[in-house]
């Protein structure tokens, strides 16, 4: 009895590797092996030998011929992504669809096996269907990109470097979002990419509370924004003993690595490209110019950005945008746990973010080194070929693949790799990207600086930012204070909007927006009127001809 069920899960397992060639004739030699004696079923196993030997060859029982691959309408998908392959064979085409990259991507193989390639191959497809992105380039890759007509308009940013400088500044907290929320999420982040511990953190908290209070980000009358340099004063300032002096030391040694060097010319130049506008565009980032430590603090307080930027949108679970995150291990690390417990702000950025139109691609060599959550919340999985056993493990667990599946990750092809989705198709399965045609190292600094108008000035501004403005040589801010510039653009984008609503866009207290409202009639740059509506009265606000020809509005026009 035990052999006869053998035998008959091995001709189901046969009949089941063969489907893809030889259609429902598998289910009908399967039913009839059930109702053959037993010469009968010596005759089809032997049957089905010749059809194994015919179309899988010497592979029928290896890892790859046990990865059958899905039917064409499952693999279908609006963005192309590679050829399925099985028995050597092309089978059809695999594509994703829309409402699956706001689940996220992941992309893992040694280097050499064509992450890189793959990622080319991904960013054209979001170009053909009108999706913008946002590459954090480690090693210049992306730019040779720009050579292509379809990616003509891609902008290449070097942030801490002249060649196309881009300044950001993290302690500008996002549209909507409280300072003092802001605030704790932004040291966390310092923490996080510097290493740090719960006594630093409290001495950043302190710092950054201290300079928000001076600045008037509270109040909302703001003079400038301040910068980590001016949280470095505050902390230096401080009188510390015993075990805060040492807390101490590790603050001024993380504040002054944001104040040195490269890093200095990125983060405290007191305004910001406008990120909102970013979003909007096609763009690269290269990050080579940073420290391993800066780039995960770039990196990881823009995406903090974003999903608070993101959060204020109406619109939700709609693709409107992509990340592409190289090196991807230094920002969701499984080594660099939360220091204030559960988990870091970044995994949780991860998972939430989907939610606000963000599709978040990761690219590594090592997807061991990827935090659980952060695998965890990854609905495509692409892996290619790996070295280490520790990676292969990790993507057979990932993957849910068995035995000599697993195995087979170590023996991938370049440009071949196995597939798992979590949805449609419920068994990994086995592709081969194409080559994409790209002359590496043929966009020189020179001509990156020649296509964005060489030192590339700060981007009009998105309603966030507009207004953030450095001091004069004098020390003075010229003009309105920064929230009154908020104040004139709100209403320049959103001319029906009422009271309330404007307010909370501007996350100000009612006595801060009426303080602010009565002081731009005074200088006759608004009026506020009551209008009649069908279920009462509104307030609305309105600019005056003063208030449309301020030059703090046409300079950013």
């Amino acid at each position: 009895m035990a052999e006869f069920s053998s035998r008959s899960q091995r001709v189901r397992e046969l009949c089941r590797r063969l489907a893809p060639f030889i259609g429902k004739k598998a289910e009908e030699i399967n039913f009839a092996y059930l109702a053959e004696d037993k010469t009968g079923k010596e005759q089809i196993e032997v049957y089905l030998e010749a059809l194994v030997s015919q179309y899988l060859r010497e592979k029928s029982l290896d890892g790859e011929s046990n990865l059958v691959p899905p039917n064409a309408s499952l693999a279908a998908g609006e963005y192309a992504i590679g050829d399925i392959i099985y028995g050597g064979r092309k089978m059809g085409n695999f594509g994703l669809r829309e409402k699956e990259w706001i689940q996220h991507l992941g992309i893992f193989g040694r280097t050499g096996a064509g992450k890189t390639n793959m990622g080319f191959q991904v960013l054209r497809q979001l170009r053909a269907h009108g999706k913008p992105f946002l590459v954090f380039d480690w090693k210049r890759n992306y730019r040779d990109l720009t050579t292509l007509p379809e990616f003509k308009d891609v902008k290449v940013y070097t942030p801490g470097r002249d060649i196309s400088p881009l300044s950001f500044n993290p302690l500008i907290p996002p549209p909507g979002t409280p300072p003092k929320t802001w605030l704790k999420k932004i040291i966390e982040v310092v923490a996080h990419a510097y290493l740090l511990g719960n006594g630093v953190l409290f001495l950043l908290q302190q710092s950054v509370d201290a300079v928000y209070e001076k600045f008037g980000l509270y109040e909302g009358l703001i003079s400038r924004f301040p910068t980590f340099r001016d949280v470095l004063d505050e902390a230096q300032r401080r009188d510390s003993k015993g075990r805060e002096a040492g807390w101490l030391a590790s603050t001024l040694r993380a504040l002054s690595s944001l104040c040195f060097g490269d890093m200095d010319s990125v983060v405290n130049q007191g305004g910001s490209l406008g990120v909102g506008d970013l979003l909007e565009q096609s763009a690269i980032l290269e990050l080579d110019a940073l420290t391993q430590s800066d780039k995960v603090f770039f990196i990881q307080s823009m995406l903090l950005w974003i999903h608070h930027y993101r959060m204020m949108e109406g619109q939700r679970e709609t693709f409107k945008h992509a990340l592409v995150i190289e090196e991807a291990h230094h920002v969701l690390s499984g080594e660099r746990r939360s220091l204030v417990g559960g988990q870091t702000v970044m995994d949780i950025t991860f998972r939430e973010i989907r939610e606000f139109g963000e599709s978040i691609i990761i690219l590594d060599q090592h997807p061991s080194q990827i935090s659980l959550p952060a695998l965890g919340n990854t609905y495509t999985t692409i892996c290619l070929n790996l070295k280490h056993s520790r990676d292969v493990s990790a993507m057979g667990q990932c993957m849910l693949l068995e035995g000599e599946e697993k195995d087979l990750l170590g023996t991938l092809e370049v440009g071949q790799a196995v597939v798992k989705l979590q949805g449609r198709i419920p068994r990994p399965f086995m592709i081969e990207i194409p080559e994409f045609p790209l002359r590496k190292g043929t966009v020189l600094d020179e001509e990156v600086a020649a296509r964005m108008g060489g030192k590339v000035q700060p981007a009009k501004a998105s309603s966030a930012l507009r207004g953030a403005r450095q001091p004069n040589r004098g020390g003075q801010t010229p003009g309105p204070p920064s929230l009154d510039v908020y104040m004139l653009h709100d209403i320049e984008e959103y001319p029906e909007s009422g009271i309330a609503g404007r307010y909370k866009r501007l996350s100000i207290s009612v006595r801060q927006g009426e303080k602010l409202r009565a002081r731009l009639a005074k200088e006759g740059l608004i009026t506020d009127t009551k209008e009649q509506t069908q279920t009462g009265s509104i307030r609305r606000i309105r600019l005056t001809e003063k208030g449309r020809t301020n030059q703090f509005l046409s300079s950013d026009k």
